[in-house]
This record gives C-alpha cells, structure tokens and sequence, in this order.
C-alpha cells in the first residue's frame, strides 16, 4: 500500500515558495485587467481557499475590499498567524479574517459568499472535484468561482528555448517517461496532479456551473543578456536564490524519487535523469554568472471563472 500524504506549505521548499513565487505572478497592469475580467466589485465577501500568506487578498483587495469581506481558509496555523499579521498593512477600509479550515469540509455556511478563489491550489489535491463542491457550496446564487492554476506537467513537451544544451531525441524521451510516472506517482501519493488546470472547467461544468470563461496569463518568461529590466535582472536573482539553490535542488530530487518510485519507476532509470539535471543546472548557474544565459517560454497559468446558476 502507497502513503498517501499531503503537502505541506508551511515547510522547506514550499513555504520559501509562498514567498518568492507568488510575490512576482502578476504584474499591476494584469491585476486590473483579471479583476475586471473576473467581476470583482468593492463589498464583496469573498473566500481564499489555501490562502496560504494571502496573496490573493493583497493582490486583488483594490477592486473587491473597500467596504468588503476577505475570509482566508488555510489547514496551516502558522500560515495563518502569518497572513493576519500582515493583513493589517493591506485591509484599508474593509475586513480580513483568517480561519483554519479541510478544503473538503469548509467551515463556512452555505449561500454566504459573493466569490471563492484559490490559487496554485487544486494542482495538490487527491479529489479536486469535492473542493469544488465545496467552494460552490458557499456561493450565493450569482457567485463567482476564480480558479488560478498552473500547468506544469506540459510544458516538458515543448521545452522553453534557451542557452542550455540541447538534448538529442532519445534523452527527451527519457526525460518525458520520467515525468509521466513521476506525475502518476504524485497522484498515488495523494500529493495531486501537475495537469489538472485545463480539466478543472469541465469540472465546473458537472457540477452545474454556467458562464464558464477561461484566460491564460500573457506573461513569458524571457531572459537576455545583459538583463537589462528590472523585471529579468529579478527573475535571474530570483532563480539562482531559490530555484537553483542547493537546498532547493536537493529536496525537489528528493520528492521527485518518492513521485517517480511510487509511479512504477526504475530507480536506475531515475539516476540517470538525476546526472541529467545536476549537469544542467551546473551550466545554467555558469551562465549566469558569466551573464550568458537566455531564455524565452511560455509557461502556462490558467485562469478559470464560473457563476453559481439563480
């Protein structure tokens, strides 16, 4: 029998992500355009669910929180003492409150809220379907679902273009078969699914949901010598901080076996990825450090709205 164990946000590689990665998502010109997009309107009551730092608050509390509600739902206390601490420099003029809560049992009534969110959520979940459910279960008639996902298991079929070598067709295929049965060993281990996010308006749909809209985020991720925005002078920092740092490295490998033996992988088969990526990552940090590294590629962020049926 697998274990199955859920992620934990509030340590190692994935609480430092709470900070760096969603700090840098959406630029301010972006954030209005979605908000107009999505509905928001001050007043709102409105829902984070794995609110984590409460990001979303933050980021959105302009268009939705004068005169408004902010409820952040996280399992994690410590996240949670975090979030309201520094809730009190954004929630101007209206209300943020934190709760500890299971995404599969909210403690929130039903009918009660103008707008659920979540962000980079449902991408760790076993049964993203009942947290849905449960989402739409405390939306008023005319409420707002706003699902922001990314897509991380397809982009390894069209790698970005960039300095690094590039591999011959035998070893991309290698490195395709791993992550396949690395993703199918994360879904064993009840960690979710890195290819959930264009499922999830099919999702919506069966659950009854109606004016269902989908958007990618126009973002690319593009860097070239001499980085000269303060934008990609950030993401080469960014990447050699946390992405690239040895703790960063050595406890994605570290999850990655447990994903890619609980899939059915050869461990063999995995040591010869693992000398893959550590020769990859030996060049890319030389690049740039010798300021030669480029990059340009899509990868993709969906943004995914629905409205609760009168």
């Amino acid at each position: 029998m697998v274990k199955r164990e859920p992620v934990d946000f509030s340590k190692g590689q994935y609480r430092r992500m709470l900070d760096w990665q969603r700090k840098s998502m959406f630029s301010g010109e972006t954030v209005e355009r979605y908000a107009r997009w999505v509905g928001l309107t001050r007043g709102m009551i409105a829902v984070d669910i794995g609110c984590g730092l409460g990001f979303l608050g933050y980021t959105f509390w302009e268009y939705f929180g004068q005169g408004g509600h902010y409820i952040g739902v996280d399992i994690r206390h410590s996240l949670l003492r975090e979030a309201g601490d520094s809730s009190r420099v954004w929630k101007q003029n209206g209300e943020a409150s934190f709760i500890a809560g299971d995404v599969y049992r909210l403690p929130l009534s039903d009918n009660s809220s103008d707008m659920v969110m979540c962000q980079t959520l449902m991408i760790h979940l076993d049964k993203p379907e009942l947290a849905l459910g449960e989402m739409l279960r405390l939306l008023k008639p005319g409420g707002i679902i706003f699902c922001i996902e990314p897509d991380n298991f397809r982009p390894t079929l069209v790698p970005a273009f960039t300095s690094l070598p590039e591999h011959d067709v035998k070893t991309q295929m290698l490195l395709y078969r791993v992550n396949l049965l690395t993703n199918k060993g994360r879904m064993e281990l009840g960690r979710g699914d890195n290819g959930i996010a264009p499922r999830i308006p099919h999702l919506l749909a069966k659950l009854g949901m109606g004016n269902i809209e989908v958007r990618t985020r126009e973002e690319v991720s593009f860097l070239e010598p001499p980085y000269d925005s303060k934008g990609q002078r950030e993401k080469i920092e960014n990447m050699k901080k946390h992405w690239l740092n040895d703790d960063n490295f050595r406890d994605r490998l570290k999850q990655h076996r447990e994903e890619f033996l609980a899939g059915g992988g050869d461990p063999v088969e995995f040591e010869k990825v693992v000398k893959i990526g550590e020769k990859q990552r030996e060049i890319q940090l030389g690049q740039m450090e010798r300021g030669e590294f480029y990059l340009c590629g899509a990868y993709p962020l969906y943004l995914i709205k629905g409205v609760k049926l009168r």
